[in-house]
This record gives structure tokens, sequence and C-alpha cells, in this order.
């Protein structure tokens, strides 16, 4: 998949009101923990994240209680190298970090008397480790090679757990969890835009974004974090291609 650093659209369609704060809803974020052979935390391991394809680059030191946290990372496919003085070096390739998604992932290191590094690469977490969110994130692949009325983006919504469609499969008629269209809430580049979502005095759509302009979004339909929320039906985040 190919990402290029852009605009994100956050479509919160919440079933829980929650209070929303500042967040960079269109970046993902990763943690985890880092640990001996014995399963003993790693306290000031060196973590780096690496996407060579856009040129971004974090780094952090575990903390006293071996957990590492990097947040606000552009989406893209990273390269993780964790190290620390008598330890082998683990670099993880292919980690692919999705809009909106943030992802836990556990290093073990073992323990060494020379510099040697180990590879490995990453695969897809089992569970989301980070929170209870039901949704899904719509990758490129699905943007490109799904036929949509009208080239509408708001059909894609209908792939997210608990949608329903009301009417010509749109933004004014998908709803979420039997919730009113009206519980449905927008946001593009952090910024709220449901006031233009479904003006009643408009009968065509003012929210209106290029499916070629997509390379993925993800959508939530509830048990949000807190940086999600001011209405009661689901949620998505979209990077353009």
């Amino acid at each position: 998949m190919r990402y290029v650093a852009c605009q994100s659209l956050l479509l919160a369609l919440l079933c829980l009101a929650t209070q929303a704060v500042n967040a960079q809803v269109d970046r993902a974020a990763l943690n985890g923990t880092v640990t001996d052979p014995s399963g003993a935390m790693v306290p000031g391991a060196q973590v780096s994240a690496e996407a060579p394809t856009i040129g971004v680059k974090r780094q952090t030191l575990t903390d006293a209680a071996g957990v590492y946290r990097l947040p606000s990372l552009p989406v893209g496919s990273y390269v993780l190298t964790v190290a620390k003085d008598g330890f082998q070096t683990k670099k993880i390739e292919g980690l692919v970090l999705a809009v909106g998604q943030v992802r836990t992932l556990d290093v073990s290191l073992d323990i060494t008397a020379t510099a040697t590094e180990v590879i490995v690469t990453a695969e897809a977490p089992a569970l989301q480790q980070n929170n209870a969110e039901i949704g899904l994130a719509i990758d490129q692949n699905q943007v490109s090679a799904i036929p949509l009325n009208g080239r509408n983006w708001t059909g894609l919504l209908m792939l997210a757990p608990g949608a329903t469609n009301t009417g010509e499969g749109n933004q004014n008629t998908i709803r979420f969890n039997g919730r009113s269209r009206d519980d449905n809430n927008f946001t593009f580049d952090g910024v709220d835009a449901t006031g233009v979502k479904d003006p009643r005095q408009e009968a065509n759509l003012r929210l209106n974004i290029s499916l070629d302009s997509i390379s993925e979004f993800r959508v939530s339909g509830g048990l949000y974090n807190a940086e999600s929320g001011t209405a009661p039906s689901a949620r998505a985040f979209r990077s353009p291609a």
C-alpha cells in the first residue's frame, strides 16, 4: 500500500457521547513493553520506528517499567528497532500502521556478549489491546476496487460493523447501531465538519471527497477513546493516496 502524508477525514458516528479533546486523529500510535528472556522488564532500551518511504523516524527510551510509547505517527510501513547494551538488537520489518490505529507490540530481547542483530517480520495483531473500539479500516485496494454509486466515498461506510442504509447509501442515509443520522459526527483534519454533512435547506451533499484522493480511512461505530466524541453514533479517518 502506498502512503503519502496528507489530510485525514474523521467521521465520528458516535454511539456514546464523549467529550472531544485535541488529538492527532489522522495519525497512528505504537506502544508496548521490552523484556528479557526471563520476562523481566528492560528499562532504558532504545526504541526507534522508521518509515523510509515517507522519511519519518521517531525514537524513544523505555521507562522504568520497560514501556515505550510512540504517539502521533504518520500512517505507513515501519521498521521497529529495539537496542540495549548486553542484548541482541531486534529489528522488526513490515510493521504497518493504519490511520487512527493504536497498536501494541511487545518485544523480547535475548542476552548476548557480542553485538548481534535479529531481523523478524511483523505479524498482524490478533486483537486490539489498547481499547474496545469497534470499527473497520478501509484500505486503498477497497477504495479503488469496490464499485460505488456515483463514486461517493460514503458508500464505503456500509462495510463497517453496525452500519444500516436507509436510502441512497450516502452520508444522509447511513446510520449506525440503530442511531439516527443526526447522531453522526464528521471531522475533517481534526476540525468538526458536522455542519456541512446534511444541511436541511440543501438538496445536495456538501461534504464530497474524491475517491482518487483517498488511500485509506477508518470507521468506528462505538466505544471510542476520549479524543473522539461530540455526538452519539460512529467514526472514520481518511488518508489520501
